[in-house]
Formats: structure tokens, sequence, C-alpha cells
């Protein structure tokens, strides 16, 4: 089967569920459709990826129709540790980059980060360039439920990246900021036209819309770069999309279209509400 022909899922893996989003390949591409899956909690010892693995797999598992299928993968940033690395130039090749990375996060996170998976993009050389680690056993997982339910994993990446590649067009000021929501977590990106200025991830109680202008504001006071933000792009989960109204005409959310502010409760309108959402991040 062709590239071109062959049948893509996309997988949004999240802590407390897993988005599968299929969309038809062809030269007329068919609507997407966006299939929710619940996870459980973790137990006892598991690392926090595990239930959502485990979840990934029995859904692929009990679809066999999906077999031969490419498969992409977007990890939510409660997996994914960042880091803004700055260029040198007496590192002469890519590994020595990622050799420079890997010391930047043991430095950071200690012994643990020996066990992680590092990328990165070297794509503008004398920048600053952004490293990311998640667990190298969730990168295996993730292979090995591929090959168990006999598709063909093509790429996993960030949910921070995978976001920034899609609206980064959009961002039009000489600085802003570009900000994720997740349940107990925002990951904020400071970005000018063509360099990243700082990486961010700020764990949070309920109130996130309340506690993200004092993150900002705590940035502009350490950063000469964050006091320059012009706007702030705002990308968040449907069921929390309607709390950015209280943020500010500074705030630009990030939507693909208008939500009509409909029930949530059935298990249709929320795969819808979540059907726009990971549009957002494809």
């Amino acid at each position: 089967m062709s590239h071109l022909w062959a049948e893509q899922l996309s997988v949004l893996l999240c802590p407390d569920r897993v988005l599968v989003a299929h969309r038809a390949r062809g030269f007329r591409p068919g609507p997407m459709t966006t299939t929710v899956v619940p996870v459980a909690a973790p137990s006892e010892g598991m690392a926090g990826w595990e239930p959502a693995a485990a979840a990934l797999s029995a859904y692929l598992t009990a679809s066999p129709q999906w077999r031969g299928a490419e498969l992409r993968i977007v990890v939510s940033n409660h997996f994914v540790r960042y880091a803004l690395i700055p260029w040198s130039d007496d590192l002469s090749n890519e590994k020595e980059h990622l050799l420079l990375a890997r010391r930047h996060f043991a430095q950071t996170h200690g012994p643990v980060a020996k066990n992680w998976a590092i990328r990165m993009s070297l794509d503008r050389p004398g920048d600053c360039h952004v490293a990311s680690a998640m667990d190298e056993a969730l990168v295996n997982q993730l292979t090995l439920i591929a090959v168990a339910c006999q598709m063909k994993l093509v790429r996993v990446e960030p949910l921070l990246m995978a976001a920034f590649n899609r609206w980064q067009q959009d961002f039009r000021e000489e600085a802003q900021w570009f900000v994720m929501v997740e349940d107990g977590m925002l990951c904020g990106a400071l970005v000018g036209r063509d360099r990243w200025m700082a990486l961010r991830r700020w764990r949070t109680q309920d109130d996130w819309v309340t506690e993200l202008p004092l993150w900002l504001s705590r940035e502009q006071l350490m950063n000469d770069e964050a006091a320059s933000a012009g706007a702030v792009y705002l990308l968040a989960p449907p069921r929390e999309a309607h709390a950015a109204i209280d943020l500010g005409a500074s705030v630009t959310l990030l939507r693909e279209q208008a939500q009509d502010g409909g029930s949530r409760n059935g298990a249709p309108a929320q795969a819808a509400e979540e059907a726009d959402y990971f549009s957002c991040i494809l």
C-alpha cells in the first residue's frame, strides 16, 4: 500500500484519556473522527504513563481494522521534559549537541535523566534549540504496541512541539507566549518571530486562570524578553477554553471553530469537542 493511501491513526496520550483520531486518506480526505478512551489512575509503583499506554494497547488490540495503518503518537506534556539549550560553536555534530542536552537534563533532574530518550531540533544553527526528553521505557512500549497491533509507528512527538508546529505561522508579535493548558499543568514557550526565548512547565491547581497571569508576571520580573511579550496565544481543551475570556483582550484562544457551549455530558458531545481540540494539534 502506498504512503498516500495508507490509513493513518493519530493518538494523543494523556494521563486521564487517550484520543484516537482517524481521517480517511486519499485525494479527498474525509472528516476526522475521534474516539475518547478513558484511562485509569496509576497504581502505586507504576510510572505515570503506564495506564495510558495500557489503554492505547487495549483499544488497538480490540480494533483489528487498523492493522497495517500508520500510527502517529503525540505525548502529553505531563510525560515530557523540555529544555532550551544554547548553541555552541565548539560542538561539531548532532551527537555532541545531544550529549550537551543530556548533561543539562542530568544537572537539572538528577540520575533519573539517564533513562530518558532525548530529541532536539538543530534546524537553525547559531540559535538556542529545544530539547525534549521522555522516559525511554515509554518510547519502547509504544514501539512494542505498534508491532503487536501490526501498525507502522511513524512518529512519537511531544505535545508542545506538535502544537507549536501547527500554529507558529499565526504568531505575529516580535515576542509572544504560546501556552498550552492541560489538567494540572500549563506549558509555556516564549517565542519571537524566528527564535525560542524561554520554555516553562508550571504545575497548577484547579484555578489555572488565576495562576497563569501570576506566572507570566513573575516571568516579566525575571526576564527582560518576557517583559516585551505582546500577546498570549492559548491552546486549551474544550472544557477549559471558556475560562480564557477572563484573561483579557491580550489572550488569543486558538480554535479551529467556535464551540456552541452545548451539553458535554453525553459521549457524542464530548467526542465532538475533543475532536475539535485534537484538530488544533494535528
